[in-house]
């Protein structure tokens, strides 16, 4: 399967603003738009809006660049509107840029008739008497030709809608449909990727409860992985777990097969999942999960195969997706279907290549054109190219793109890598520096972490990476550095050729065959600054290698997994950073390697390393940082440094039975480190002077989790404690502490305290504490002095099963804004105060005692959704609809719920009510049809028996399910815009309503239609003929892409002219008088008997309809 484009991210923030309001200021600004302005903020719509009184005759390069940053343009037009040229020169800068950006104009005729303004009569045709005394011809007739394109608008009337206040929310209304339609794919700064998802869900089958394999193919650059961050962000929801692993190869090359599955299945089956020898346990539970599980970039079928142990051990209705640049791997891993990404076609490039370099969708400035059709010619298509170029042309003369172009001429050999380099070669030396350490040592690294290193190294990191971001060389995705592979191999190629011949005399080494030469020689120089070796690769033992560079500052050893001892360093004394992570043999750190410049030594997942002694006054008086994480079996750790240490332990850690602490050591993520009273040989913190470190205490981030039903004495005099994390104690009863006296305090944890029954009550205010975690604890109730908790902003109480009571104090937090009570299962209600916070999500998922949702006496604009699921509400309140902005409602399993509140069609907002499986909901308000931003609706398996005739005004709609709707007697008339109705095993069905209208579409091709109406044997004559209506309809209007029913019957409907029984239907007829515009597709239609009456899980009868088009039409082109 091919694509016929693809997909690439480019620089976000095209528009800073939802809405400009265009107005004039002595008609409007005191009267009707301060009443608009005011609603919008309400509907936390960001509008732009002048404030100036007195304007002169040009609009200000500010106000300019506002109208370009806006979304939407909404136009006052008011009787005085023409005699402002203010006005009129914003108007024709907005109407430039609806066809610039193709973005939407909303006029509003206030108290000025539409005509009037098109034909500029009455007080317009005065104004612009006025304006051709003084200004030219050309100018004046601009601007009315501005105004009668403007007054043909679809707009609204201050005469038409009254009164004004309805006008006002009328307005609002539109603007939030508008923004709702707003391309976000385009707003992400991605380019062709609608037809990327659309190929790949084709062959994805979601319908289906096999478990499938697809692969993604094709070239470097192209835009592989940006197609999968799209579909995963897009399909997840529709699966009950889900996981997206990038740089897959690098992963199992650095970690190891078994990590990365563990790390998957941890995501898949959401729980952590530790180092284990037997994975067959979690294996089967993971066949009981439907999942969808992308790998991106696989090189090798084997290990690809070891890694996921093919579709078996997956749950029906999983999907793998698996990309790579070699379609063969992916052809022997077993990829059911395999779509390869093709380059871009010539209009998205050029779309894609006018972002970056002129920051705008539509086609290039006239004076570059040119110049950008060269560009396009060489970038072929080619999305990394495509960014890159235009990144390194934003902002650049005419002469500095020829320039450019001349390079690119000269080197057309090197293909892509001459592209790239461009951006490499117009660098600052300091820049190039950081880009050759990320290329060659920090790709994948966390962004924070590499700054410190690179600050370290003299570097302005801040600056330099900011720069290389703007460049496209490298991005930061969840704090971690991205670059593209062949961005890393293009670094280090340029390393190479510092010096071809001769490694050694190159500034960073990391292939292990070169690095042997050098050091088995003795053939470093001066030059050498960076070696990255994994010993393993190599026959050179480390007591013979001769690491005799004296300006060598990091040597990364790290995944050296045989090595035993390290080399000796003495005679590279400017080593500042050293690197020994996942080296599982090591057992000693000897005291030598504590060099007078190292301020970093990573020592993470040495998993048998023993001790850590730093001796006394050796290393600098910078801050130094030691990586202890996953060294499960270190025993003693001593310093006795004046210096500031910062120790970080993560993941598996190490339980000391020996710490001898000295100087300011800061210990971040020590869970576990400190063991029972009983194990402990010695632990000291006497050295620790609070007047010598003051707020940077050994305390300042203390994680303590032990067994102990205390907590040990060395932690009573913690008045300037920040962060505390005592989770998983799990015989903590009581907690030790009176927080009244941690004014410090910001974070508390104490998840999975499973004993601890009970919070202490709060004696004084606290304004510093921030975040409560209270996860899998046991306790009961929270304290009514909770209030007092005045800076709290999140409080976690998920999976609290004994939580009863929460106290209504808690809507005097008026901070809070994340509030956890998931798996409350002993939770019966909670009080109305909660809806004075502000949140924006309330969710009580599996709070199965739930039974009653408490009044909201007054509008709760902040709340976008609720999450109901699995509780037992029998009802919700008529003043629900006081959740003025309510998006989302999640209802599913709701097994109690008998009806929904009429007052919920006022909710403007709801996009998505989900009432799946609610068995006791028999019907749906009659007025439904007025939620007229609805986009799904789902009441599958529930008790319905008819839907409202309304439901066919549902002007947003796009999914409706009614699948198990065991009772459901008739399907209406659908809403015009749907796009997919699901009504699988409805067997009461008798009725289906004929539609009045197919929508009308855009020209082009975008259209797509599901109907799917299985096990409805009930089904009368004219039902089944609506239905049939309704499908030739769709399929004989062209702007359909793809149409697709299924419904219950015996014949081909008389309106399919080729026939014929048996396996295949046969065409004899001459189809070479049709031209390419005149083939717009095939309906074909397949009619079958069901021997077999199995049903499977989804309702659908299991039946496969293999179609194979064979064809031959003289000139004839075309693509089944």
């Amino acid at each position: 399967m091919s694509g016929s484009s693809s997909s690439f991210p480019v620089s976000t923030s095209l528009t800073k603003h939802d809405v400009f309001l265009s107005f004039r200021g002595e008609d409007t600004r005191d009267n009707f738009i301060s009443h608009l302005y005011a609603a919008l903020q309400r509907k936390n719509i960001e509008a732009y809006i002048d404030y100036r009184l007195n304007r002169g005759e040009e609009i200000s390069p500010a106000l300019l660049s506002a109208i370009e940053e806006s979304k939407i343009y909404v136009i006052v037009f008011s009787q005085d509107y023409a005699s402002s040229t203010w006005c009129l020169n914003e108007l024709t800068k907005i109407l430039e840029c609806k066809k610039r950006f193709g973005r939407d104009v909303i006029p509003v005729f206030y108290k000025v008739d539409p005509s009037t303004i098109r034909k500029q009569e009455q007080r317009y045709n005065e104004a612009f008497e006025k304006h051709e005394q003084h200004l030219k011809h050309d100018k004046v007739q601009g601007w009315k030709d501005a105004l009668t394109e403007a007054a043909k608008l679809a707009g609204w009337d201050s005469k038409v809608t009254r009164p004004e206040h309805a006008l006002v929310e009328e307005i609002v209304e539109d603007i939030l449909r508008k923004l709702n339609r707003y391309s976000t794919s385009y707003d992400q700064g991605i380019i062709g990727i609608e037809k990327n998802i659309e190929g790949i869900q084709s062959l994805l089958h979601l319908e289906s409860t096999d478990v499938r394999i697809i692969g993604i193919c094709g070239m470097g650059g192209i835009g592989k992985t940006t197609i999968c961050n799209q579909i995963y962000q897009k399909l997840a929801v529709q699966f009950d777990s889900s996981s997206l692993v990038l740089d897959v190869q690098e992963k199992i090359q650095r970690d190891g097969i078994d990590s990365i599955r563990r790390k998957y299945l941890s995501v898949l089956l959401k729980e952590e999942i530790k180092k284990s020898p037997d994975l067959s346990y979690y294996n089967e539970r993971l066949k009981r999960t439907k999942a969808i599980l992308i790998l991106d970039d696989v090189t090798d079928s084997a290990i690809l195969k070891k890694l996921i142990g093919g579709s078996g051990s997956f749950g029906q209705g999983s999907r793998i997706i698996m990309t790579s640049r070699d379609r063969q791997v992916l052809r022997n891993a077993g990829a059911d279907d395999i779509y390869e990404v093709k380059e871009l076609n010539f209009d998205d490039s050029h779309k894609l290549f006018s972002l970056h370099a002129f920051k705008q969708k539509s086609s290039a400035e006239k004076s570059y054109m040119d110049l950008s059709e060269k560009v396009l010619r060489y970038a072929k298509g080619i999305p990394l190219a495509l960014q890159i170029l235009g990144s390194l042309l934003y902002g650049r003369t005419r002469e500095a793109w020829e320039s450019e172009l001349q390079k690119l001429k000269k080197g057309q050999h090197l293909g892509i890598f001459n592209v790239l380099k461009l951006s490499y070669d117009g660098l600052e030396e300091e820049e190039k520096n950081i880009f050759l350490d990320i290329a060659c040592f920090y790709r994948g690294h966390e962004e924070i972490e590499v700054a410190e290193r690179l600050d370290d190294f003299g570097f302005s990191s801040k600056i330099g990476m900011d720069i290389l971001k703007d460049r496209g060389l490298i991005s930061v995705i969840d704090g971690r550095i991205v670059m593209h592979d062949l961005i890393e191999e293009m670094g280090k190629e340029i390393v190479r050729k510092e010096c071809p011949q001769h490694p050694g005399k190159r500034s960073r080494l990391f292939n292990a065959e070169e690095i042997c030469e050098v050091l088995r020689k003795n053939k470093g120089s001066d030059a050498i600054q960076c070696i990255l070796l994994d010993t393993s690769k190599i026959k050179l033992n480390t007591y013979q290698m001769c690491l005799n560079l004296p300006n060598l500052k990091r040597l990364n050893l790290s995944h050296s997994l045989k090595l035993t001892r390290i080399p000796d360093l003495s005679l590279s004394p400017n080593i500042e950073e050293l690197i020994l992570s996942y080296c599982q043999k090591l057992i000693k750190v000897h005291s030598s390697i504590f060099l007078s410049k190292l301020s970093c030594l990573c020592l993470d997942h040495c998993y048998h390393l023993k001790s850590v002694n730093i001796p006394n006054k050796i290393l600098s008086t910078s801050p130094g940082l030691i990586i202890l994480s996953h060294c499960e079996e270190l025993e003693m750790f001593s310093t006795s440094q004046p210096r500031y240490l910062h120790v970080k332990l993560e993941g598996q850690r190490p339980t000391f039975s020996s710490l001898l602490l000295g100087g300011t050591v800061k210990f971040h993520n020590a869970k576990g480190i400190f063991p029972t009273s009983s194990e402990i040989s010695s632990i000291s913190f006497d050295r620790y002077n609070e007047e010598e470190v003051g707020n940077n205490t050994i305390y300042s981030q203390c994680e303590v989790s032990t067994i102990l039903e205390g907590v040990p004495s060395n932690f009573q005099n913690l008045k300037r404690l920040c962060h505390l994390d005592l989770s998983h104690c799990s015989s903590l009863t009581i907690f030790p502490f009176d927080l009244s006296d941690m004014k410090f305090l910001k974070q508390l944890s104490l998840r999975g305290c499973s004993k601890l029954e009970n919070l202490p009550q709060i004696q004084d205010t606290l304004e510093d504490l921030v975040v409560l975690i209270l996860d899998d604890t046991a306790i009961q109730a929270l304290p009514s002095s909770l209030c007092r908790l005045v800076g709290l902003q999140q409080l976690s109480l998920c999976s609290c099963f004994n939580l009863e009571i929460i106290p209504s104090s808690i809507g005097s937090l008026t901070r809070l804004c994340k509030l956890d009570l998931t798996h409350c299962s002993s939770l019966q209600t909670f009080p109305s105060t909660i809806f004075n916070l502000k949140l924006r999500n309330l969710d009580l998922c599996g709070c199965s005692s739930l039974r009653t949702f408490p009044e909201i006496t007054e509008p709760a604009p902040t709340f976008d959704h609720i999450n109901l699921i699995c509780t037992a509400v029998k009802e919700l309140p008529s003043s629900f609809a006081n959740l003025v902005n309510l998006r989302s409602l999640e209802l599913r399993k709701c097994t109690d719920l008998e009806s929904l509140p009429n007052s919920i069609v006022n909710l403007k907002l709801l996009s998505k009510l989900d009432c799946s499986g609610c068995a006791r909901l028999t019907e749906i308000p009659r007025d439904i049809g007025r939620l007229t931003s609805l986009m799904e609706l789902s009441l599958c398996d529930s008790g319905i028996v008819n839907l409202p005739e309304s439901v066919a005004h549902l002007s947003s709609l796009k999914s409706l399910d009614l699948s198990d709707c065991k009772k459901l007697e008739c399907i209406p008339e659908i809403p015009p815009f749907l796009k997919k109705l699901v009504a699988l095993d409805c067997p009461s069905i008798r009725r289906v309503m004929s539609n009045s209208l197919v929508p009308n579409l855009s020209n082009s091709k975008e259209g797509f239609f599901k109907f799917l109406l299985t096990n409805a044997q009930q089904l009368d004559s004219g039902g089944r003929a609506n239905i049939e209506e309704d499908a030739r309809l769709r399929m004989t209007d062209d702007r359909y892409r793809c149409v697709f029913f299924c419904f219950p019957g015996s014949a081909v409907p008389g309106w399919f002219h080729f026939r014929g029984k048996g396996h295949s239907v046969t065409i004899n007829e001459d189809l070479s008088f049709l031209s390419d515009d005149r083939l717009s597709g095939f309906a074909l239609c397949v009619v079958f008997e069901v021997l077999d009456t199995k049903v499977v899980k989804d309702g659908m009868m299991k039946r496969e309809v293999l179609i194979k088009i064979t064809h031959w039409c003289g000139n004839l082109t075309w693509s089944p």
